[in-house]
């Protein structure tokens, strides 16, 4: 972008962090949850406890392992025009995952989301221009909990061509996921046409099951989103800097774990760190939080890997002028730090509750925020010397050939327009796209296959 944020941190303080992340992996480890993730590192050379599932990794593994991960990592969509390329020369943005409650549109009710509530949001991200990367933004609560992650991807792939994400909770699931590429994709072999994410447990803990099936994944360079979630207070540090340690220190032991299974693995720096409020014990987030997201953003770059940042979140439960000053505050500071990835559109309360009015709303502010931060020409032709010179002092220039031409190529339209306010605008134009979009067409014989495979997966997966 043409602006960006002074640095946070300075060379040297992220090599320190990064010094004491290695002394930290090799002298406390890491409990992996699984024998699977052990006997990778142990043929890497690393001490591993079977009993522990705790594996600890050297210094030279460390630094092996952020040589073979890739700056570039392209996310391959359905529709291969809307592939997405994290390389550090812009920002995408992206919905959020597994929210619990949704927002009735028609209503204003809200209730426990359901498999219509994230198929809505799916067809939002698909409509709308400023959402680049689909996750599954909200849980489809009523579809049995051994098939709903094929399900939510079933219905990501059919309502979108654009990049898909989400967690993967099984290894049983992934080559049932496999299949289902191929029929959507309505080709004989796999691309991944979806990244997933893979979520420590802090402190310095994975998940068994979403690791395994990462293993896997990785196998097949899917590419995966590291995402830690301390809390600084609870499950780390109080201070950010501790909490930041912390953080990195599980990034950093995905990272070791896929690449050992599949060196080049693509991985994503996610910076899920957040605070504990020391007030009510909820889930919170203060002004130093964010900043603290902000760090780590630099310290993913210093690493020289692509990186998700916050942005559109807010604790706001609604549209509001929380949620704008929030929002707008993250989310400009996400594009001025050069953020690969942007979360998270359409989401109040935290991520947990899906807007669609959000959704609309939120695409319009990144537009302005866009607009803002552009670089700006002053070349001649937009300097317009000349004719400062020939209206001279006094005169005008309404009714000049320049001001025409000039305002049908790049004039910037006032929002919201006059006489509407934005809620009236969202909300207009969440009900075009709920009665009037239509998401892109699968291959023939496509969605059979779908319903063939969640029925295989139905009687096989436990």
């Amino acid at each position: 972008m043409a602006l960006s944020l002074a640095p946070l941190l300075k060379d040297h303080e992220i090599e320190h962090i990064h010094a004491r992340s290695l002394e930290i992996l090799e002298r406390v480890g890491i409990d992996y949850k699984t024998p699977r993730a052990l006997e990778v590192l142990e043929k890497m050379g690393c001490r591993v406890d079977y009993n522990e599932n705790r594996a600890w990794l050297s210094a030279d593994l460390v630094e092996w392992s952020l040589q073979q991960a890739p700056r570039s990592v392209r996310l391959p969509a359905r529709d291969p025009k809307r592939a997405v390329t994290l390389n550090g020369r812009r920002s995408h943005n992206t919905t959020d995952s597994q929210g619990t409650q949704a927002i009735d549109l028609e209503t204003g009710q809200r209730h426990d989301s359901t498999a219509e509530d994230l198929r809505r949001a799916l067809l939002f991200a698909d409509a709308l221009d400023k959402v680049d990367i689909v996750n599954t933004t909200v849980s489809a609560s009523d579809v049995p909990a051994h098939i709903r992650t094929l399900r939510q991807f079933a219905l990501a792939f059919s309502t979108t061509s654009k990049p898909v994400r989400s967690g993967v909770l099984n290894a049983q699931q992934v080559p049932l996921l496999v299949e289902m590429v191929k029929a959507v994709t309505g080709r004989d072999t796999f691309e991944p046409i979806f990244s997933v994410v893979n979520c420590t447990i802090s402190p310095l803990m994975h998940d068994r099951t979403m690791t395994e099936a990462c293993l896997e994944l990785a196998k097949l360079n899917v590419p995966i989103m590291v995402y830690p979630m301390p809390l600084a207070g609870g499950t780390s540090p109080v201070t950010m800097a501790g909490t930041a340690l912390l953080h990195n220190i599980e990034f950093l032991s995905g990272l070791v774990l896929f690449q050992a299974v599949n060196p080049g693995t693509p991985i994503i720096y996610g910076t899920g760190a957040s605070q504990l409020d020391m007030q009510t014990g909820r889930f919170g987030g203060s002004a130093d939080g964010h900043g603290l997201r902000l760090a780590l953003c630099e310290i993913a770059q210093a690493y020289h890997l692509p990186v998700n940042l916050w942005g559109m979140s807010t604790g706001s439960q609604n549209l509001d002028a929380h949620y704008g000053a929030q929002a707008i505050n993250q989310t400009l500071l996400a594009y001025l730090a050069g953020a690969d990835e942007i979360y998270s559109h359409g989401m109040l309360g935290d991520a947990q509750v899906l807007s669609l009015e959000k959704m609309v709303l939120d695409n319009h502010l990144l537009h302005e925020l866009e607009t803002t931060i552009r670089p700006m020409l002053f070349d001649d032709e937009h300097l317009q010397a000349a004719l400062i010179e020939s209206v001279g002092i006094g005169g005008s220039y309404l009714t000049r050939r320049e001001t025409r031409d000039f305002t049908r190529k790049e004039y910037v339209r006032m929002w919201p327009p006059a006489g509407k306010t934005m809620l009236e605008i969202a909300r207009a134009e969440a009900l075009e796209i709920l009665h009037h979009h239509q998401p892109p067409p699968l291959p023939e014989g496509a969605a059979e296959k779908i319903e063939a495979i969640i029925a295989t997966a139905d009687k096989e997966l436990i």
